[in-house]
């Protein structure tokens, strides 16, 4: 501590690393600690279906509604099984208070003795035994009732059924997979009473009795399939189910556990995105780098002036201190340092922890007193980086030969400043493979954001719950169309980024029948989004044939293996008359899901969704919008709009990436901080022992800009060499990173080149600074340095 300039870098290098540690790994530990909050999280299990259909790989967490009801009663290892369901996304009226609701769940009543959801208010015993009850998370209640208490009030959902308030539970934490607001009996809704064993439209969980396995409930699950889907797939198919099998079709039900829900991305259609276990371990690379980065700006400076201290180790020696106490004296210093540093450290995660929930919009708390492990496990942590960051200059300083030293000769500085040169490296290897990450990110989100989808994503404003306006519909679409800025309005089922409904379709001319998407949409889809027609024709105005008519998209005909498509037949499920659609038109293929996918196929039904989409005049939007609304006012009784730009719902789904681009930015800019600082101390050894050497120069003739090359030249050096080492390692991490995207960027050169570039030209800045202090003192004062 007897420098201080040496003594702050280390510190606050220290203190930066260990707070940008912390945050990265609250974030990870938040992400892997995904359900585990529920007292029974060991035992809960959800069931997915996994099936094999002609091509087609199926791997959902949708199943029938009857399962449950069934495991409950013929698997003896269940002991409590549950139906949930979200589908709905109500409009919730209070007194004269309209609300636009997504969070509404439905399910059986003993969802409470699975899922650990502690009651405020209310008994969890019969909460939702009867119909048409519900019950509240705590803000959700405050949100609509205040303090007041709401048990015993109700709630009436879209105009059509009031419900009982039986009720008020804490909020699900933020690492759950499923956060209702409302939790509604599933008992009198239509699903309740479903007895359809393919009809695949709730979530079967299930909490397994103590001392069994999934295996156990696998097998059992395998004699359910055929008991009661084989019925069903005869009556549909005319095929035994044996032979359904027989001909490669898989069909089966298998318990995942809950723990492993939000990182399985084999599993799609779940109630919220999905995290992605590849980018916890990626961050959790980072934050272990930046440590050892600020623990090696440690090992260096202390080992740079061991010379400063070599008198005091051999004084020591010569008056009875041995090797042991030395250590322990150099590692408590160390420790002693680190603390300061934890200290600095803590202040700063306070300061940023706020900030650093917004940019990845999260609610990480960091808990400095309320738990009493954490103040006992910080001082371990600060400890253990002590000892790690002095372990090696400890070693090494108690080590000087006691008699060399007095006489002023002291272990070599050789090998000592090759050990720093790969330090210094080191460090730079992993600043420029984390800067190549950052811009490599940047560059695919940027292609993922800008890629010619096969329609205009542009100017496009998608109305909610568009189904309310009932028989109005038509009279809206009509009066909006009138309006100045407003181009086209289309109704569907579902928008691009959105589907995800299927269902199996024959060819007249096959047998094996092929999963495709589907949507339902109006005469207007290709006109608002600007999807290109190949062949035939859309849906007509006043056109009766519609009902029976179907357009597809080029791999759906593909996957059909229909020549000439036009006219020839498609079956829905069953080949008759009854299921038989006539295919008039053939369309372009474009992106409906996220480009992590390949482009999938597609089959169009003329109908009525749920959303319209507008499309406006550009440079209109404020006017348009304000249209929109005036007309939504006037047909829709009182609802409020809801309403989404499409760019921006679109762009949702690559929310994963933004906050990985976000997150490795700034940690990679933390990197290459901490390591500035370590370079920015080195170079100030440097000149310090150069000093005289720099003087005798220039009373020769030697120019500032020479001495300053003199200076520099290593760390060019070193720079060029993490560069060469860098690259190889970053192309490999980064072209497995893009095996994510079905749809990626080129791993261009420049990414490597500038990421390079950025790590020396900081590098130079850094330490020309020094450098120039350096070159520019009076050579007569550094002459007389000693």
């Amino acid at each position: 501590m007897r420098n201080k300039f040496y003594s702050l870098i280390n510190i606050v290098g220290l203190a930066i690393g260990i707070s940008a540690c912390i945050l990265i790994l609250l974030y990870v530990q938040s992400e892997i600690s995904y359900d585990k909050f529920h007292d029974k999280a060991d035992r809960i299990y959800r069931v997915n279906l996994f099936a094999v259909l002609s091509d087609d790989n199926i791997n959902q967490p949708v199943t029938n509604p009857p399962l449950a009801r069934v495991m409950q009663n013929e698997i003896p290892e269940v002991e409590e099984a549950v139906r949930i369901t979200n589908f709905s996304q109500p409009v919730i009226r209070h007194n004269d208070d309209v609300f636009n609701e997504t969070e509404w769940y439905f399910a059986d009543a003993n969802f409470f003795k699975i899922f650990t959801a502690p009651f405020i208010i209310g008994n969890p015993e019969n909460a939702l035994a009867q119909p048409n009850s519900v019950v509240l998370t705590e803000s959700t209640a405050k949100r609509y009732f205040g303090e007041n208490n709401p048990v015993g009030q109700f709630l009436t959902w879209e105009n059509d059924r009031d419900y009982l308030i039986t009720g008020v539970i804490h909020d699900f934490p933020q690492n759950s997979h499923i956060k209702p607001d409302f939790l509604a009996s599933i008992k009198g809704q239509k699903v309740d009473n479903n007895m359809e064993w393919i009809n695949n439209m709730v979530y079967t969980y299930f909490l397994m009795k103590e001392g069994f396995t999934k295996q156990d409930v696998d097998a059992k699950l395998e004699g359910l399939v055929t008991k009661y889907v084989g019925p069903t797939v005869k009556q549909y198919m005319g095929v035994s189910f044996e032979d359904f099998l027989a001909q490669g079709a898989k069909y089966r039900w298998y318990a995942q556990p809950i723990s492993e829900i939000h990182f399985d991305r084999d599993v799609s259609q779940g109630p919220e995105p999905l995290g992605n276990k590849s980018y916890m371990l990626i961050f959790s690379i980072i934050a272990v780098f930046i440590l050892v980065i600020a623990c090696i700006n440690y090992m260096n400076m202390s080992t740079a002036r061991s010379a400063k201290r070599a008198k005091e180790v051999g004084i020591k020696k010569a008056l009875g201190s041995n090797h042991k106490s030395l250590v322990i004296q150099f590692l408590s210093e160390s420790i002693f340092v680190t603390l300061i540093a934890l200290v600095l450290a803590l202040v700063l995660i306070k300061l940023m922890l706020q900030g650093f929930n917004s940019l990845i919009d999260k609610q990480l708390v960091f808990y400095y007193f309320n738990n009493f492990k954490t103040i006992p496990l910080m001082i371990l942590f600060g400890i253990g980086i002590g000892i790690i960051a002095g372990s090696y200059p400890a070693f090494f300083l108690a080590s000087f030969n006691p008699v060399k030293v007095i006489k002023g000769v002291h272990k070599s500085e050789g090998s000592q400043g090759k050990l720093r040169s790969g330090l210094v490296i080191f460090q730079l290897i992993v600043s420029i493979i984390l800067f190549s990450g950052a811009f490599l990110i940047s560059k695919q989100l940027s292609f993922l954001q800008n890629k010619e989808l096969g329609f205009n994503k542009e100017n496009l404003v998608v109305i909610n719950k568009a189904n309310y306006l009932g028989n109005r519909m038509s009279s809206f679409k009509n009066e909006l169309l009138a309006q100045s800025g407003i181009l086209q309005i289309t109704n569907t089922s579902s928008v691009p980024g959105r589907i995800n409904t299927s269902s199996t379709f024959f060819h007249h001319s096959a047998n094996d029948p092929r999963g495709m998407n589907n949507i339902w949409t109006d005469c207007d889809f290709i006109k608002t989004y600007e999807v290109e027609l190949k062949e035939g024709r859309f849906f007509e105005e006043g056109n009766p044939s519609n009902a029976r008519s179907v357009v597809l998209n080029e791999l759906a005909v593909k996957r059909l293996d229909i020549e000439d498509p036009i006219g020839k037949k498609l079956y829905q499920q069953e080949k008759t008359d009854e299921d038989a659609y006539t295919i008039i038109g053939v369309m372009k293929d474009f992106n409906c899901e996220s480009l992590h996918q390949e482009m999938s196929s597609l089959v169009i039904f003329n109908g009525n969704g749920e959303n319209l989409t507008v499309r406006i005049a550009g440079g209109e939007l404020q006017q348009s919008l304000k249209t929109i609304q005036q007309t939504w006012d006037k047909f829709a009784n009182g609802q409020s709009l809801d309403f989404v730009f499409f760019d921006e719902d679109f762009g949702r789904l690559y929310n994963a990436e933004v906050r990985t681009r976000k997150i490795v930015t700034i940690f990679s800019g933390l990197a290459i901080l901490i390591a500035c600082l370590g370079l920015l101390a080195l170079a100030a050894f440097v000149a310090e022992q150069r000093t005289k050497e720099i003087g005798v120069r220039k009373v020769n003739g030697a120019r500032i800009g020479e001495i300053l090359l003199s200076l520099n030249r290593n760390f060019m050096k070193w720079v060029g060499i993490a560069f060469v080492i860098a690259v190889p390692g970053a192309w490999y991490l980064l072209n497995n990173w893009l095996e994510n995207f079905a749809y990626k960027t080129n791993l261009s050169w420049w990414v490597f080149a500038l990421a390079g570039l950025a790590a020396l030209i900081l590098t130079i800045i850094t330490v020309s600074w020094i450098s120039w202090k350096a070159a520019t003192k009076n050579p007569v004062e550094a002459l007389r340095y000693e």
